[in-house]
């Protein structure tokens, strides 16, 4: 007897084949599939996953998984026993709960356009997170978490969502590259400089490129409860502001979560947080 549980909010077309599980699509309408996706005010079945059993732990990390996907909540239902020749009877069609809150948009394309990617990272975000002595190691799993849960607070609220950010990667950087001790632009440049991105820890000309920046707005945020922050660069006072670096911080976690995982489907654009242009 096979287990059965259903996925709402996940965008998915074709079936996606994982060890011991399937992931198998309510439509392969691609608009349809979209639009039931990304509506932000129900959860819709949108796929079922079936197989011969289903731990609590795996099911709750496939659905962050999901959810990072989508960069929207995206929720997995209790397993139950597939009882019927159509599992998709065996689920509401819809579930009407919060607002969902969306996080930037799907940092993976929908399967109609870019066939395989989604499942392959399902594959390899499941592999890493499952990977105890790795998510010990490198503070991995911490790492994806706190990633998560910036869009899946009920309200968002901009204080928790840049702690969450920047505590990830700070914890994250320091496992890998070894280094407890130093500020921690430090690490977290080493660790990016490490994985290609074009940073330093100072770049006066480039402050989206520089991690010093960062460090100082969590300084700002956390220490004395302000959005911004104002530097000495060259005898020349500049503020920087929170919300406008906001989105550059958060894309570039999302893209060190793929490096993390080794994910690459050749359509990644590894500049997107400088540029905007998600894909290639």
């Amino acid at each position: 007897m096979s287990i059965v549980c259903g996925i709402y909010g996940f965008e998915i077309t074709t079936p996606i084949d994982l060890p011991r599980l399937r992931i198998e699509p309510r439509t392969n309408d691609y608009r349809q599939a979209k639009q039931w996706a990304r509506d932000t005010n129900s959860y819709h079945l949108t796929a079922v996953v079936t197989g011969a059993s289903m731990s609590d732990d795996m099911l709750f990390d496939l659905e962050a998984v999901l959810s990072f996907i989508e960069r929207l909540d995206v929720l997995v239902s209790a397993p139950v026993e597939q009882g019927m020749d159509d599992p998709f009877a065996q689920f509401v069609p819809s579930i009407t709960m919060h607002k969902r809150d969306n996080g930037g948009g799907a940092v993976i394309g929908e399967d109609s356009i870019f066939g395989a990617s989604r499942g392959k990272f399902i594959l390899k975000a499941l592999d890493r997170l499952q990977d105890k002595e790795f998510c010990e190691q490198t503070k991995f799993r911490i790492l994806f978490f706190k990633y998560v849960e910036t869009f899946r607070q009920r309200k968002p609220f901009i204080e928790v969502t840049y702690f969450l950010l920047f505590s990830g990667l700070e914890s994250y950087a320091r496992a890998v590259v070894n280094d407890r001790d130093r500020d921690a632009s430090e690490p977290i440049s080493k660790l990016l400089i490490d994985y290609g991105f074009d940073v330093q820890v100072c770049r006066p000309k480039e402050p989206q490129k520089a991690i010093s920046t960062y460090t100082h707005l969590r300084n700002a945020l956390f220490h004395n409860s302000e959005f911004s922050k104002s530097i000495d660069s060259n005898g020349v006072m500049v503020e920087y502001k929170l919300f406008d670096y906001l989105f550059n911080f958060s894309q570039l976690v999302a893209l060190v979560i793929f490096k993390a995982v080794g994910f690459d489907d050749g359509h990644i654009n590894w500049n997107s947080w400088i540029d905007r242009q998600q894909f290639k």
